[in-house]
């Protein structure tokens, strides 16, 4: 198998517990596991043995969690949901609109914002 099967599995293991990788991430895979095999779940890794994906995936985190982000998951239910992306789908009220009207400037201008992202 070539590195980019490797790649792959890393990815496919970081996407099933939640992570997008960034380019220095994948950067330091391909460095790490130069001229290693995809054995199954397992990496051989020449001169050193071997290791499943699921750990040197835990390996790579405790070294770089920087190199790790949360994927976005749209459909995930309410109760996973940040406040933020909640706020985002609820409608404005009438208290908004009400305040909304009685108001310039600046404030108008960000409150104009936030009516078009709820849109």
């Amino acid at each position: 198998m070539t590195t980019d099967a490797i790649e792959d599995a890393v990815v496919s293991a970081a996407h099933a517990k939640g992570y997008a990788l960034n380019s220095t991430i994948m950067a330091t895979v391909a460095i790490d596991l130069a001229g290693s095999k995809l054995d199954g779940d397992l990496i051989a890794i020449p001169g050193k043995g071997s290791l499943s994906v699921q750990h040197y995936l835990r390996d790579l985190h405790d070294r770089a969690p920087s190199g790790f982000s949360r994927l976005q998951q749209p459909d995930k239910p309410d109760a996973e949901r940040t406040v933020t992306e909640m706020r985002r789908k609820r409608p404005l009220d009438a208290a908004w609109h009400s305040r909304r009207a009685n108001v310039s400037g600046i404030t108008a201008q960000h409150m104009d914002e936030i009516a078009r992202n709820r849109a």
